[in-house]
């Protein structure tokens, strides 16, 4: 069975560091991918304004 995202990030992340705890770095982990889709779909919204660049 595949590991969730959310689970398999927050899991990486909790072995890099040594203050984190498995709900801060969630957290941390979901902040991180919804500031990726946002960026991701301005970026997608800019190229198609920009589409004869």
């Amino acid at each position: 069975m595949t590991t969730h995202w959310l689970i398999e990030f927050t899991d990486e992340l909790m072995r890099i560091t040594d203050d984190l705890d498995q709900t801060r770095a969630a957290e941390f982990v979901r902040k991180v991918y919804e500031a990726g889709r946002d960026a991701g779909r301005q970026e997608a919204v800019e190229g198609q304004e920009h589409s004869g660049w």
